[in-house]
């Protein structure tokens, strides 16, 4: 069974390429964390979590469900249980705090990646996406990174071995991650330009929390309810480009996975 949350496509494409080769069930946190959380392990079954790294940190959204989640393996023995984040650049202590908090629920993490994906986030005014010639490198790269996971967790192999932690993983996660988290993870910048909406909806579809109202034939409009991730799936998809975070996004690319 394979946890994963997934925005612009990247980590659910990663969940999905090592879920299928070991032939194991995914579950959607985004959609599981409104629900009981208590999942049942089969014998055999492994388990696994995939998620983006936003901010330096794993997701608010993926720790409150890890806060409720509850693991009944039965009779038998631990399952063997592995993380892979994604990230744009790098993961400073991510993995290190999903797994504290994993360890605080008695889920011990026996293996750990990271996968380098094409950058998505734009709410800073020096980060955009990443230009067509490095966005397809990393996911040349993320191909036969992933193939490499997947041959580790058939291998019951054990350890962290993260490539992209950063040279400074403390200060990026503690201090510019917690900054990131009490003033960038909102959605009050978020803006549509009316002229350039064509009222698909797609951004209301596309947020995987549900923060968006509005559909087809509506202007959308953002919740203001503290749900929202800032994981820009909303302005990444829109086929317009109507979207806009402020003035930080102003002349920067859009991306999501196809």
């Amino acid at each position: 069974m394979i946890f994963y949350l997934s925005c612009t496509g990247n980590t659910k494409w990663v969940a999905e390429s090592i879920a299928g080769p070991l032939d194991e069930r995914m579950v959607d946190v985004a959609e599981a964390v409104g629900g009981s959380c208590t999942y049942s392990i089969e014998e055999g079954e492994v388990l696994g979590f995939c998620f983006p790294v936003h901010g330096w940190r794993p997701p608010r959204v993926l720790l409150d469900f890890i806060g409720r989640l509850v693991i009944d393996s039965g009779a038998a023995l631990r399952p063997y249980t592995f993380a892979v984040c994604t990230e744009g650049d790098t993961v400073g202590q991510a993995m290190d705090i999903f797994v504290s908090a994993c360890a605080g629920r008695g889920i011990q993490i026996d293996m750990s990646r990271d996968v380098m994906m094409p950058n998505t986030y734009v709410g800073l005014p020096f980060m955009d996406v990443d230009g067509k010639k490095l966005e397809n490198r990393k996911l040349r790269d993320a191909k036969e990174r992933v193939e490499g996971i997947c041959n580790d967790i058939s291998m019951r192999r054990k350890g962290s071995s993260i490539e992209h932690i950063g040279n400074w993983p403390r200060i990026n996660s503690q201090f510019l991650g917690g900054y990131f988290v009490r003033h960038l993870v909102t959605d009050k910048h978020f803006r549509v330009d009316a002229s350039r909406c064509v009222e698909c909806g797609r951004c209301a579809s596309v947020c995987p929390v549900g923060n968006i109202v509005g559909g087809t034939g509506s202007v959308p409009e953002w919740r203001h309810n503290n749900n929202c991730m800032a994981c820009f799936a909303c302005y990444h998809n829109c086929p317009k480009h109507a979207i806009r975070y402020g003035w930080m996004t102003l002349g920067k690319g859009q991306y999501h996975f196809s």
